[in-house]
């Protein structure tokens, strides 16, 4: 796709959709947008693995955006049926609306693709990213500061931190596995990048020579795995063995 199919810019005022909601009844997106800014997120294919994973994202996202004052809404191509039981299935926390095309050609999001776009009180688009593909999807963060601008909240982001002396945490790296480093040592001061949750684990992955690993010139490799324990989101770090080193070198900046 291609940005000259777009007929929703930067800065520009959305168009005012009539959009169906999971229960059959018909809703415009002004009215939405008037209570408080608005994250519309453009979904592809319901029956599409990417596309559940995207409304997942957004579902651990919802939290975050609303201590930042905005809202997040989705839009998808199917029916009121099959929204309802995509909604339910994945327990969705924010709305997922029905659109006929009329509203993906308008913001210029074609093919169901998705894309997402941050809307003002006053319906002016003050961001947006159109999926180039449908792993494209834009980082949450910077949607979420697009929303902490025109509410003039802040919303403190989470971070990895490492507690204690860093010399006694570098000898756990001197192992071939993680099984010295238990979840709950308290080695890191850690919270999920996605849903904020301190439960963590650190996992060993090593790659093989598979199609895959050599298409992405990752076979043969060793990596370290900070997963959280409630959203499963995972924080990749490259190492040579199965140790933290590589992970406490990028927190400490050595």
């Amino acid at each position: 796709m291609t940005t000259t199919e777009a007929e929703v810019a930067m800065g520009q005022k959305a168009p005012d959709l009539k959009l169906r909601t999971p229960e059959g009844g018909d809703i415009q997106l002004s009215m939405l947008w008037s209570e408080r800014p608005l994250s519309l997120v453009f979904l592809g294919a319901l029956d599409n693995t990417l596309s559940s994973e995207n409304a997942i994202l957004w579902r651990d996202t919802d939290d975050v955006m609303r201590e930042a004052g905005g809202e997040i809404v989705a839009v998808c191509g199917s029916t009121p049926d099959d929204a309802n039981d995509f909604r339910n299935r994945w327990s969705l926390p924010y709305p997922l609306l029905c659109d006929d095309g009329s509203g993906y050609s308008a913001f210029g999001v074609s093919g169901g693709r998705p894309g997402c776009f941050v809307l003002d009180g006053s319906g002016v688009v003050r961001y947006l990213h159109r999926n180039e593909d449908d792993l494209d999807n834009p980082p949450t963060w910077d949607v979420v500061d697009a929303v902490c601008e025109i509410t003039g909240k802040t919303v403190e982001r989470p971070e990895l931190a490492i507690l204690g002396d860093v010399d006694d945490l570098r000898k756990v790296g001197d192992g071939d596995t993680y099984q010295a480093v238990h979840p709950r040592t308290g080695l890191l001061s850690y919270k999920c990048g996605k849903c904020a949750n301190t439960d963590y684990e650190i996992l060993d992955m090593s790659s093989t020579s598979g199609m895959m690993s050599r298409m992405v010139n990752l076979q043969n490799r060793r990596f370290s795995v900070v997963a959280c324990r409630r959203c499963t989101y995972c924080e990749l770090y490259k190492t040579d063995s199965g140790a933290l080193r590589n992970v406490l070198d990028l927190l400490v900046g050595s």
